[in-house]
């Protein structure tokens, strides 16, 4: 059980920057990686549809072997997480947005939130913001529709990306926010764009590090951390794989050959 592998899932392709952070604290371990890019974005679905994908991808991914499943997607994880604990039989881990250290090291008192219109109307969201705002930190939530699909498309540096970012970033540079927490995992692969808007001032808050740190305390803890001393990624996506070798490939930037594989449609619960 030891070196069976990790699982990891996301709408998309975002749940490659987490993928990253888990191979840097976790070099031995082998990762299977599923991307839902046929059924994203997940930001503008609803409540149950998640959770139905989240547990199709959970058995899948069970199904291939894995000891525990990372969920890379903030919407995922605030919608479906809960009910993948219930049901599965492996350790699920979450990823949520990072509103707690940078409510504690923000110095203006206001934190910033981009993510998608599911993540910011969850409760799980809901409850994050209120227990880590009041009167000496203000939380302002602002919901990014189309910035998933500028990364999934490869528009990293594109004129319509940085436009949607110039307008999703005022309400947060207006009120004088010094730390943007990235609420979905997408987005750190826009960091360039994002700085470049905010000027040198405001600090991005990416939660992967802490998920892998997470991830590699619970392996220790049950005693499954892999003997091994090279991993390997096998990359599944949802419909034809094909289409997305050239975005993956630059998410993923590694010099060995990617180990691609479809997963057919049917494994959509909700078209059975």
């Amino acid at each position: 059980m030891r070196n069976a592998p990790i699982g990891m899932f996301d709408s998309g392709l975002g749940g490659l920057s987490v993928m990253h952070a888990v191979r840097d604290a976790l070099p031995g371990e082998d990762i299977l990686y599923y991307g839902d890019c046929l059924y994203a974005p997940y930001g503008d679905r609803n409540a149950e549809y998640i959770k139905e994908r989240c547990l199709a991808i959970g058995r899948f991914l069970i199904s291939k072997g894995a000891k525990t499943i990372v969920v890379s997607c903030n919407t995922a994880t605030a919608e479906g997480v809960n009910t993948m604990r219930e049901t599965l039989d492996i350790p699920i881990i979450g990823i949520e947005p990072a509103i707690k250290p940078a409510a504690a090291a923000t110095q203006t008192g206001v934190v910033g939130v981009i993510a998608t219109t599911r993540t910011i109307t969850s409760e799980r969201y809901l409850r994050l913001v209120r227990e880590f705002s009041g009167t000496k930190v203000k939380v302002v939530s602002v919901p990014c529709p189309g910035l998933m699909e500028c990364v999934e498309s490869g528009e990293w540096d594109s004129f319509r990306t940085q436009k949607l970012i110039e307008k999703y970033l005022h309400p947060i540079k207006r009120a004088g926010a010094d730390k943007l927490v990235l609420g979905c995992t997408h987005y750190p692969f826009l960091s360039s764009a994002l700085k470049r808007e905010l000027g040198g001032g405001t600090e991005l808050i990416d939660p992967s590090a802490a998920v892998a740190r997470e991830l590699k305390h619970q392996l220790l803890k049950r005693d499954l951390l892999s003997d091994c001393a090279k991993g390997r990624e096998v990359f599944y996506i949802s419909g034809d794989a094909e289409k997305h070798r050239a975005v993956i490939e630059r998410l993923w930037s590694s010099e060995e050959a990617l180990d691609l594989r479809s997963d057919p449609p049917a494994a959509d619960p909700t078209l059975s």
